[in-house]
């Protein structure tokens, strides 16, 4: 546990360093969202207090939902953009295939391999850390949020 969180503390002060360097460039944004996905990788492993062997089953199977959530709430961002750009000029039928599409979106959103995929986790850290999990997800977007808030600010 405590080599995790030495390897996770010096792969952040590594991203601190890269992107003190790289302000003003296209690269802030990219290792922005490294910094940021360590510092998530470094709360969660704390929050669930991961073994190294729950640790090397867990993340490559929390990874994957992770990715295809991502894809998905991109693609429906990139969908309501697109509505929202042609709103005034689009016809009824235009309109349905938004909406179905829309819903296909939803649906894989809430597909059942997620929910087999958390059955996957569940055997591997329990039901009570499962949900300390969701929890621990919750909680460090909110401290994301209130430190964007507060930089913001400045």
């Amino acid at each position: 546990m405590k080599q995790i969180l030495i390897i996770t503390a010096l792969l952040i002060s590594g991203l601190s360093l890269g992107q003190s360097g790289n302000r003003g460039n296209s690269q802030e944004g990219r290792t922005t969202s490294e910094k940021i996905e360590a510092l998530q990788i470094a709360f969660l492993t704390q929050e669930l207090q991961l073994t190294a062997d729950e640790a090397q089953k867990f993340w490559p199977i929390y990874n994957d939902i992770k990715e295809e959530r991502d894809k998905l709430y991109k693609a429906k961002k990139r969908l309501m953009y697109e509505l929202a750009k042609n709103f005034d000029t689009t016809s009824d039928k235009e309109a349905q295939d938004y909406v179905d599409r829309m819903f296909e979106i939803e649906d894989q959103l809430n597909e059942s391999n997620f929910e087999s995929r958390h059955r996957r986790i569940i055997k591997i850290v329990g039901p009570k850390r499962f949900l300390t999990l969701k929890k621990a997800e919750r909680e460090f977007r909110i401290k994301l949020i209130n430190e964007y808030k507060g930089r913001s600010r400045n």
